[in-house]
């Protein structure tokens, strides 16, 4: 991907260049994952018995194990490499959540360790690390660092169709991103009224709709919406008959023109997810509010991660 600067209205191009190695890569990620990716580093180089050493050990902002893979250039194995990792997490939990508590000060909430992600860095994937990735449901991200100390980053594209049989011949289907999930949506909406469902439903498919970069996992206790970072937590209230979302901002920036949200108190511990509202059947139908009024307050959130 070229890189230009503009100066005098002419462009010139800005050249590619090299980490030294594979471990300076490493290194400037793990400093920067807040930054990057709002998440939290626990440890890098962790030894284990069996599943050899681990790059990188974090926790997203909704509490799921993270595993991180560098690779400088383009090598196979890379994702062999990562689920081996993820593996140690799935089998030795306990040992997890005492290296995440004794290096994360403050950690509060349970750890999801039924939405674990697996991440991996390099220049460039094969078709074959696209498909495995979609197998394991691992982010691929790429990179580019250019002379000017300018670092690039890009999440990968998923193979865009496979080919598959039915009934009529052969055809061409985009593969969806299946999550792995705790809590089914279903499960969420479980006794939930009729008007309160059809509310999700509209909201639910609008953010999709913002970008094919929105991810939809859920938790026990919210449905999240992400692309590198959470920006949309949503909690089904049956008892209050509403949803409750808490919205991302930068520096608690929204332009909120019918004040539907309320500060977040910045000791309850959510960083940048700063703002809550509660949405419920009846105060749309009294014309408190409109699907248009809250997605533009989403879209605000999703764009305080680009």
């Amino acid at each position: 991907m070229p890189l230009f600067e503009i100066k005098n209205k002419k462009a010139i191009k800005i050249n590619q260049k090299e980490f030294k190695n594979e471990l300076e890569l490493h290194q400037l990620i793990d400093k920067n994952l807040g930054e990057i990716f709002g998440m939290r580093f626990i440890k890098d180089e962790h030894v284990t018995d069996k599943h050899g050493r681990i790059e990188t050990l974090g926790l997203d902002e909704s509490n799921r194990p993270i595993v991180i893979e560098y690779k400088k250039t383009k090598e196979k194995g890379q994702l062999v490499q990562a689920n081996r990792y993820m593996t140690w997490i799935k089998q030795n939990p306990d040992s997890f959540e005492l290296l995440a508590r004794k290096n994360i000060k403050n950690l509060s909430g349970e750890i999801d360790f039924a939405n674990p992600r697996i991440l991996c860095f390099a220049q460039e994937y094969s078709i074959d690390d696209k498909y495995l990735a979609l197998s394991l449901g691992a982010e691929l991200w790429k990179y580019r660092y250019y002379e000017n100390d300018t670092l690039v980053i890009s999440r990968e594209e998923e193979p865009e169709q496979l080919i598959t049989t039915k009934s009529k011949g052969l055809t061409i289907g985009k593969i969806s991103r299946e999550p792995r999930i705790a809590k089914t949506v279903d499960q969420h909406l479980q006794g939930a009224s009729d008007e309160l469902i059809d509310l999700f439903t509209r909201i639910d498919l609008e953010i999709k709709n913002i970008s094919s970069e929105v991810e939809r996992y859920t938790t026990n206790t919210e449905i999240i919406y992400k692309t590198s970072r959470n920006f949309v937590a949503l909690a089904v209230q049956n008892k209050n008959n509403c949803l409750r979302l808490l919205l991302r901002t930068t520096d608690d920036n929204l332009i909120d023109e019918k004040k539907l949200t309320k500060k977040i108190p910045k000791t309850h511990g959510y960083g940048n997810i700063t703002r809550q509202l509660h949405l419920s059947p009846k105060d749309e139908h009294s014309d408190k509010f409109s699907i248009e009024d809250i997605m533009n307050l989403i879209s605000q959130s999703y764009d305080s991660t680009q």
